[in-house]
């Protein structure tokens, strides 16, 4: 069935769907809203992002995940040391290497303004039976997935949306 200016009609989103967009565009304003807290522009938030979730590692390991040169990261890694959001360390076993790790000031900091809403979301998938948390988890899943596989796509090359859909963005 086609629309009056010839081509499909937009794909009606779920509202689950919706939801899972709203989250997104949420995390987009908490991330902003982070950053001005913590006095730091995107990429080194990024950064702090990988150092409070792997909460230690090598120059080398960052710049990857950051797809940053090594100059580059460099001058993340200052930056975040001389705000005190980072510490330098030896390596265990490489004297010649380092180690970048979070300021426990920094962790708590981000801790405190986030546990509120994790412990809620914690809190109210806890409230729901066995099954309906084992849908759930399943559900959420699948989003990672989706996302991931998304993610690889877009890196590994040129993305193209099939031609017989057409995402209605007010709905999303």
């Amino acid at each position: 069935m086609e629309n009056a200016q010839g081509g499909r009609p937009p794909v009606q989103m779920h509202q689950a769907s919706v939801l899972v967009r709203q989250i997104l565009v949420l995390n987009e304003i908490m991330e902003f809203i982070m950053r001005r807290e913590m006095d730091l522009n995107e990429t080194d938030f990024q950064a702090m992002q990988h150092l409070m979730k792997q909460r230690s590692m090598s120059p080398g390991e960052l710049a990857k995940l950051l797809h940053l040169t090594a100059a580059a990261t460099t001058t993340v890694i200052d930056r975040l040391a001389r705000r005190g959001h980072i510490t330098r360390t030896a390596h265990p076993t490489d004297r010649r290497r380092w180690l970048i790790s979070p300021s426990e000031h920094s962790v708590r900091a981000a801790m405190e303004k986030l546990m509120p809403m994790i412990m809620d979301v914690d809190n109210k998938v806890r409230s729901y039976d066995d099954g309906e948390q084992a849908v759930i988890v399943d559900f959420l899943g699948s989003v990672v997935t989706a996302m991931s596989n998304r993610v690889q796509a877009l890196e590994d090359g040129p993305a193209q949306l099939p031609q017989t859909q057409q995402i209605d963005s007010r709905k999303v």
